[in-house]
């Protein structure tokens, strides 16, 4: 049996409508010969769930906020990685310092209570080098602080995609040989380090220090998985 994590933007959720479809049903096909599947992500739980809908991907295991929440095949959450009161009352002015607008979110929807926070995520809008300096004082904080395509997204340091499918192992009893890994951006960096796996052919140019074989689609990395 082997268990595959794959990330959801622009690997397995892409542009093109007839490849998502051509990736869902590589997935069905993975999970009837008796293999496990995780989509790990850093959408929240209400915004990913609509697609996986959508689009009837299935899984078994599904890790939202990049880690800070982990739920079953059964959509139960077993793990949760808050941002502390403390930090997000750190965070905040720095934020506000280089007028960003930004929200907390509690994994579901947007928040106002601190105590439920698990991200906070700021706007992009094209100004990168602010980010940049942004997160670079963030780091003193103990929090992890990465660029998407349109946010700048701050969780706590102790989450990441590698630490979260560390728990998936542990929670389906599955050795580290077991898995596999496939991503795209900054964000996939600590798993595709720690796992063996691969990247898509069009990834973070921080990902190519890894020397991982690329992939034009989730559907051709899966094909090669079940030929060994």
């Amino acid at each position: 049996m082997k268990i595959l994590a794959s990330d959801f933007d622009l690997t397995l959720y892409v542009k093109e409508e007839a490849v998502i479809k051509n990736n869902v049903s590589a997935i069905s096909k993975f999970i009837k010969l008796g293999n496990l599947f995780c989509i790990i992500t850093g959408r929240n739980y209400s915004n990913i769930k609509k697609l996986l809908t959508q689009y009837h991907i299935p899984y078994h295991y599904l890790i939202c906020q990049d880690g800070a929440k982990i739920f079953d095949s059964m959509d139960y959450c077993f793990s949760t990685e808050y941002l502390s009161r403390e930090k997000i009352e750190q965070i905040l002015p720095i934020i506000e310092k280089y007028n960003f607008s930004y929200y907390l979110d509690d994994g579901y929807n947007e928040t106002t209570n601190f105590d439920d926070c698990i991200k906070i995520a700021c706007y992009l809008k094209g100004r990168i080098r602010a980010a940049e300096e942004l997160t670079s004082e963030l780091k003193p904080l103990g929090v992890y602080a990465y660029l998407s395509t349109d946010h700048i997204n701050i969780v706590d340091n102790s989450v990441n995609k590698k630490n979260a499918l560390e728990k998936v192992l542990l929670h389906a009893d599955c050795n580290k040989n077991d898995l596999y890994v496939i991503g795209d951006s900054i964000n996939d960096l600590e798993m595709l380090t720690a796992f063996q796996g691969a990247i898509m052919k069009n990834h973070h140019k921080n990902l190519e220090k890894l020397g991982k074989k690329n992939y034009s689609t989730l559907a051709d990395y899966i094909e090669e998985l079940e030929k060994n």
